[in-house]
């Protein structure tokens, strides 16, 4: 059993991997653009320092080693020292995301409750040798050679580091007022953030590069116990910074979990600062004296954080009460006992409940929504990686990542949507060389976007490389004995749906990407299991598209009951597109023998749901019973029922293990919902309502 992570490590791990999507997310961008900004350089060089500050206080020497190795090695880069060319910032970015790589690895290792014991010293070598290369090769200011000048900056490095502990620790350094500007600043963190001796040692060493002297009260911030004194009377510090005012303010309120941060300049004389920091000044006495003293902020800007951390399984118990209240409520107010005694009072206390209910459901359902763009953003390591390695130069577009999803659909999205892009880089854009022979631009495009569709999100994976060919994927399928009538039998869609198939893989030549014959059909497993779809379209020369379309949210949906005999349906709100009685006449058979009916000008199948699910009927006449016409992500259609009940509010719940295993014969369901009365109610998947 995993044992449960120490909060302040949970914490750790949180904020570390914000950081290095952060880092990831820059280094993509500078590489892309073939050069690093100054904005791009601080960025990753505040992410390195952030880390190499926190892997310290968690006491992890080899992640605070490397850490300290990259943030030597953008240091260098930031000052000047060293060259910014492509090939530079190609050679930089490659050791950058191989340390990130490992950074994660660890990070994981972690989560799972075990210890972080990967050596790094390797690597380490590497970036300082890289560091030393990239800076030996730039013009120098002056003349030396670059080994002495890599030696020198790495000493200053060193002597900086060690001057810095000095400073923060109110020892070594003796206090010389020599004009430079005296600060107060007192940090206010977020509320319930949690470890505020870390964050507070974050603020110290992220401000110690800008300080020639520095003192904070609590003192000692190894002691985890000082959390409670910063919590009560919150962390202050004074320093002495030839930076201005603005620039620290905006160094502070870019520190996460900062709630408010007030700086407020102050004099030499000021009984406020420590003693170590009130020593006599060395400008004039009567030249000081004519200044006028005001200790008075003159900003006090204060960033109000508006977001806190939330363990997901927090939120997942939170959407189980909600669920229970929801059933609860249903109970109570259709119970059998009250139904008929129609009592207003009772009827008005019970919409009340409902509307509250329904006001708490919505505000539950959004906390656990999410943008998909922190899954998307990952697809442009995925692109790179794969591209480089096959010889290919493909694009990622996004689009619609602002679009919001449930939790757990997203953590279920990540490996099919990682799946389905190698698989476009590697086996769907072609090389350079045969794109431009076709009449393409050398490099390819590939197109990651999403966008909301009633109850549902539909993500759409679309490349402008070969497209799918489907004499091949028929042949392979016939060889694999796939296949039940003669290829030219089988419409376009019908053979595509084959790459679904277990083991299928029409690429002759195993590669690390595709070709091993797994992929496709785990994809499709892991979207049925959110109850979403997947499909897909494909141009020979053109490329291909695959359609995923999947549930907003897994928990409540706003359904229909119907009933078939003795059995009570419900089916989703938002598939609905009418209900009617149809009159004898109206339905006819085509020639294949099914029944459809003409509405409006056009024909739609007849589905009877009792004859689907092999069960008893009132009716069997059409016009004894009531059509329902159902809309889904790729066709419409008519279903027969006895008779519609009303609308309900339903909590998916998941089918039996035991049901699911055998596959007894269900097809065409995706869950169950306990109703008002106690009794069990199927949850029709109208989109495997077909079959395929």
């Amino acid at each position: 059993m995993m044992r449960e992570l120490d909060p302040m490590l949970d914490v750790f791990i949180f904020e570390t991997q914000q950081l290095l999507e952060a880092l990831e997310d820059t280094l993509l961008q500078s590489e892309k653009a073939k050069s690093m900004t100054d904005e791009h350089i601080n960025e990753i060089f505040r992410v390195m320092h952030t880390i190499k500050g926190s892997s310290a206080m968690m006491s992890l020497d080899n992640l605070t080693k490397l850490s300290h190795a990259l943030e030597d090695m953008f240091d260098k880069i930031r000052e000047g020292k060293t060259r910014k060319d492509a090939d530079a910032v190609e050679g930089v970015t490659e050791l950058v995301l191989e340390a990130g790589d490992k950074f994660k690895l660890e990070v994981e290792k972690l989560s799972s409750g075990a210890d972080s014991d990967g050596d790094f010293t390797e690597l380490s070598d590497r970036i300082h040798k890289y560091t030393d290369v990239i800076m030996g090769a730039a013009p120098p200011p002056e003349s030396g050679s670059s080994g002495a000048a890599a030696s020198t900056s790495a000493s200053t490095a060193s002597a900086s580091t060690s001057e810095a502990t000095a400073d923060s620790s109110g020892e070594d350094v003796d206090f010389v007022d020599d004009g430079t500007p005296l600060y107060k600043i007192k940090i206010i963190f977020e509320s319930g953030c949690q470890m505020e001796n870390l964050r507070a040692f974050t603020v110290s060493n992220t401000l110690t590069e800008f300080c020639q002297k520095m003192e904070h009260i609590p003192e000692d911030l190894e002691d985890s116990t000082v959390s409670e004194d910063i919590i009560a009377h919150g962390f202050t510090l004074f320093i002495q910074s030839a930076e201005s005012l603005d620039s620290l303010q905006k160094t502070v309120d870019g520190i996460m979990y900062v709630d408010s941060a007030v700086i407020t300049p102050l004099q030499p004389d000021n009984e406020e600062l420590p003693p170590s920091m009130r020593a006599k000044p060395v400008i004039d006495e009567n030249e000081a004296s004519d200044k006028p003293v005001d200790e008075k902020p003159v900003t006090e800007a204060v960033i109000k954080q508006n977001y806190i951390s939330v363990n997901v399984n927090k939120l997942d118990k939170l959407m189980n009460l909600m669920g229970e209240i929801v059933t609860t409520e249903s109970m109570v107010t259709k119970n059998p006992e009250v139904a008929n005694l129609h009592i207003d009072s009772f009827e008005r206390s019970s919409q009340e409940l409902r509307k509250l209910i329904s006001e708490l459901q919505d505000i539950v359902l959004s906390v656990r929504m999410l943008p998909v763009s922190n899954s998307f953003q990952k697809m442009h390591r995925i692109v790179r990686d794969v591209s480089k390695k096959v010889g290919k130069e493909v694009e990622l577009v996004l689009i619609g990542e602002e679009t919001e999803v449930d939790k757990n659909i997203i953590d279920t999205l990540s490996d099919p949507l990682m799946h389905l892009i190698r698989n476009a880089v590697d086996h769907g854009i072609e090389k350079p060389d045969v794109r431009i022979k076709n009449g393409k631009p050398a490099m390819g495009k590939l197109t990651l976007e999403a966008r909301s569709a009633g109850g549902d999100v539909v993500i759409l994976i679309s490349d402008d490389g070969g497209g799918l060919d489907r004499n091949a994927i028929l042949r392979k399928a016939a060889d694999k004995g796939l296949t039940s009538k003669p290829e030219s039998e089988y419409t376009d869609k019908e053979a595509y749906h084959m790459i679904f198939a277990p083991g299928f893989s029409t690429n002759e030549e195993v590669t690390e990407f595709s070709g091993r014959g797994v992929g496709m059909d785990v994809v499709r497993r892991n979207i049925d299991k959110v109850g979403g779809t997947i499909s897909l379209e494909s141009t020979p020369g053109e490329g291909m598209t695959v359609q995923i379309r999947i549930p907003l949210t897994l928990a409540i949906i706003d359904g229909m009951k119907l009933r078939v005999g003795n059995l009570v349906f419900i089916v989703p709100m938002l598939s609905i597109q009418e209900s009617f009685k149809p009159e004898e006449g109206d339905v006819f058979l085509d020639p294949d023998g099914s029944e459809m009916i003409m509405i409006r000008g056009d024909c739609y199948p007849v589905l009877r749901l009792y004859r689907i699910f092999g069960i008893a009927s009132d009716y069997e006449n059409l016009d004894d019973g009531i059509l329902i016409m159902i809309t889904t992500d790729t066709t419409t259609f008519c279903l027969f029922v006895d008779e519609l009940i009303g609308e309900q509010q339903a909590v998916i719940k998941p089918l039996p293990e035991y049901i699911q295993k055998h596959n007894l014969g269900l097809h065409g369901i995706g869950g169950c919902a306990v109703l008002g009365d106690g009794s069990i109610s199927l949850i029709i998947d109208i989109n495997s309502l077909v079959p395929d």
